[in-house]
């Protein structure tokens, strides 16, 4: 089950990098005269995004053929560090629904499934008393 969810938010990381690349699905209306100054910082972290995505699902399925430990070293860090990333714009998302912007509402909850996701493959691991992912 857990390697589902890698595998699940794998492909989620992927996708969501690919529709901030082309601007797909996002609106940055509550940013009013600034808008169009994320541009840089957006495509930077969809390329990020993507990246790890990419790197996780290929450590997932090279599984077998790797050291379990090293493996799994591999996830946690490639992991947090997908988690880490989550946090700006999540804040970001935040702060527009804060402004009062309806738009916002669909990238923070982009977000906050990726967090969730995130958050279950963590307590998944620990209530199941198991290291290997």
């Amino acid at each position: 089950m857990k390697r589902w969810l890698i595998a699940a938010l794998s492909v989620a990381s992927i996708v969501v990098g690919i529709l901030y690349a082309g601007q797909i699905g996002f609106s940055y209306s509550f940013l009013g005269a600034e808008s169009g100054s994320e541009r840089y910082a957006v495509r930077f972290w969809s390329q990020i995004s993507m990246g790890l995505g990419f790197i996780m699902l290929v450590t997932l399925l090279l599984r077998n053929k790797m050291n379990a430990k090293a493996n799994d070293a591999i996830l946690i860090f490639v992991l947090c560090l997908l988690f880490i990333i989550q946090l700006p714009p999540i804040s970001l998302w935040l702060l527009g629904m804060i402004v009062g912007s309806n738009a916002a509402i669909g990238g923070f909850a982009v977000h906050g499934l990726l967090i969730a996701i995130l958050v279950r493959i963590i307590t998944f691991g620990r209530s199941n008393k198991s290291s290997a992912v």
